[in-house]
C-alpha cells in the first residue's frame, strides 16, 4: 500500500534500535544469526539489534571519547527530561535540548517534559568536551546515528542490498525521531512513519500469520536420481506441516506452503537458501531448480557458475496461514492546507531554526509539510528537518522524503 517493494523496519525503543530487511512484503530470514556471541542455526527473521535506543545514555570513556549506549535509563526513573528522577543524559534528553520533542504533555499525559532537566543532564558532558549544551546534544545524536549507520550497513551489505532502493519504515517510541538522520546517512529513498508507531509492533502481533519451518537435511546432488530421492521426503514434510497447522493451531483457512532448499556448489561450505517451486521438484526439473540456484548465488555474491555442479543440503518448507485481517479503507485527500500549532526554536546541524508544530492527530491525507517541523503524538514525536519533505497518503501514513539538490 506504501508502494515499496523493499522496505528497511527500524524499531526504535527505549533500549536498542531493531533493524531488519523486507522484501516484497517478505522479512529477510537467515541461518547462523548472532544472539551476543552465539550463533543460532534455526531460521531466524534476520533482525539486527543495537544497543541505542531513546533511553540509552551518553557518557565519556577513560580516552574522553563520547558513546552511546548500550546502559539504558529504561522506563524508571527514565530519560530526565520525563521529570522521574532521571539524572543521567539520554538520546530522548538530547532531543528535549534541541527543542525536537513538540509538546510538553508526552505518552497520553503520563509526562510532562522538564528541558532544564535535559539541559542540567548534557551540562557536565559539554563541560568536559568544552562544548555548549546545544552541540553536545547533537553531537549525541551523531553518535547515535552512526551507531545505527554502521549496523545497518552491514546488514544491507550481507543481503547484497542497495540502500538507495529501501524505504525506512520508523516505529517505536523513538524511531520517527531519528529516522531521518538516518535516511540522511545511508542515502535511503525515503522514511514511512505508520499512523500509530508506538505501538506497530503489538498490532503486528495481532495480526501476524500463523507460520512454522520443516527442515530436512537431504544431501542430494542437482541430478535426475537426486531429485527424484526428495519427491517422498517433500510429500513428508507437507503432511507434517499441514498436521501442524491443522491440528495444532487449529487453524482452518487456507494454507500457504513455501518451499526452498538450501544450496551449494560442490566443495563450497556454505549454503544459499534458493525458492523452489514443488512441481519442478516432482518433474524433476533440474534446469528450473539450478536456474534458481544460480540467480540466488548471483544475488547474493554477484556471480555464479551455471556449469559447476550443485548439491541440494537441506530441503525447507513454510507453512502459513493467515487470520482475519482488519480492513482497511483508503481516505480521499482533504483539500485543506496542513494546520500547524505555532513554532518552537529548534537547533540541528549547527544552526537554530524555527520549527512548525504539527500534532498527528490534526493531519489528514493530502497535507502537506516541509521541515524544519515536528510532528507531535501521544505515542512518538516525528522529526522533520530542514531539507526534508513529508505529506500523508491515504492510509494515513507519514511520507518524508528529502528534498532534491539542485546544482548551482
Amino acid at each position: 500500500r506504501i508502494g515499496a517493494g523493499e522496505v528497511l523496519s527500524f524499531d526504535v525503543g527505549g533500549t536498542s534500535a531493531d533493524v531488519a530487511i523486507i522484501r516484497d512484503g517478505r522479512p529477510a530470514f537467515g541461518s547462523g544469526e548472532m544472539v551476543g556471541e552465539f550463533p543460532i542455526y534455526v531460521p531466524t527473521v534476520s533482525v539486527s539489534s543495537i544497543g541505542e535506543g531513546g533511553g540509552s545514555i551518553a557518557w565519556i570513556d577513560d580516552f574522553g571519547v563520547l558513546k552511546v549506549g548500550p546502559e539504558s535509563a529504561g522506563s524508571a526513573p527514565g530519560p530526565a527530561c520525563y521529570g522521574r528522577g532521571g539524572t543521567r543524559p539520554t538520546i530522548t534528553d538530547a532531543f528535549a535540548v534541541l527543542g525536537l520533542m513538540g509538546g510538553e504533555a508526552l505518552g497520553y499525559g503520563a509526562v510532562r517534559l522538564d528541558r532544564d532537566a535535559a539541559r542540567a543532564a548534557l551540562a557536565p558532558l559539554a563541560a568536559r568536551l568544552g562544548e555548549s549544551v546545544e552541540e553536545t546534544a547533537e553531537a549525541v545524536l551523531k553518535v547515535a546515528v552512526s551507531g545505527m549507520f554502521l549496523e545497518c550497513s552491514k546488514l544491507l551489505s550481507r543481503h547484497a542490498a542497495d540502500p538507495r532502493d529501501f524505504t525506512l519504515l520508523a516505529f517505536g517510541g523513538a524511531g520517527p525521531m531519528l529516522a531521518c538522520l538516518l535516511m540522511r546517512e545511508l542515502g535511503l529513498a525515503r522514511v514511512v512513519v505508520p499512523p500509530a508507531p508506538g505501538v506497530l509492533s503489538a498490532y503486528g502481533g495481532l495480526i501476524a500469520d500463523i507460520r512454522n519451518d520443516f527442515i530436512r537435511t537431504v544431501f542430494a546432488d542437482l541430478d535426475a536420481a537426486g531429485l527424484a530421492a526428495l519427491v517422498p521426503v517433500a510429500g513428508e514434510l507437507e503432511a507434517q506441516a499441514l498436521a501442524w497447522l491443522r491440528e495444532a493451531q487449529g487453524f482452518s483457512g487456507e494454507a500457504r506452503l513455501l518451499w526452498s532448499a538450501d544450496m551449494r556448489y560442490r566443495g563450497q561450505s556454505y549454503e544459499i537458501e534458493t525458492p523452489i517451486a514443488r512441481a519442478a521438484l516432482d518433474a524433476g526439473d533440474v534446469a528450473a531448480i539450478a536456474g534458481a540456484f544460480h540467480a540466488a548465488h548471483h544475488r547474493a555474491y554477484d556471480h555464479s557458475d551455471p556449469q559447476a555442479e550443485a548439491q541440494i543440503v537441506n530441503l525447507r518448507l513454510v507453512v502459513a496461514g493467515s487470520p482475519p485481517k482488519p480492513d482497511l479503507r483508503e481516505t480521499p485527500p482533504a483539500p485543506a492546507p496542513a494546520p500547524h500549532r505555532g513554532e518552537a526554536e529548534s537547533f540541528l546541524d549547527g544552526t537554530s531554526h524555527r520549527s512548525r508544530l504539527y500534532l498527528r492527530a490534526d493531519l489528514a491525507p493530502g497535507h502537506h509539510l516541509s521541515g524544519p517541523a515536528i510532528v507531535a503524538q501521544d505515542d512518538c514525536t516525528t522529526v522533520i528537518p530542514p531539507g526534508f519533505t513529508a505529506r500523508v497518503d491515504g492510509w494515513h501514513n507519514l511520507l518524508i522524503e528529502a528534498e532534491p539538490i539542485h546544482a548551482d
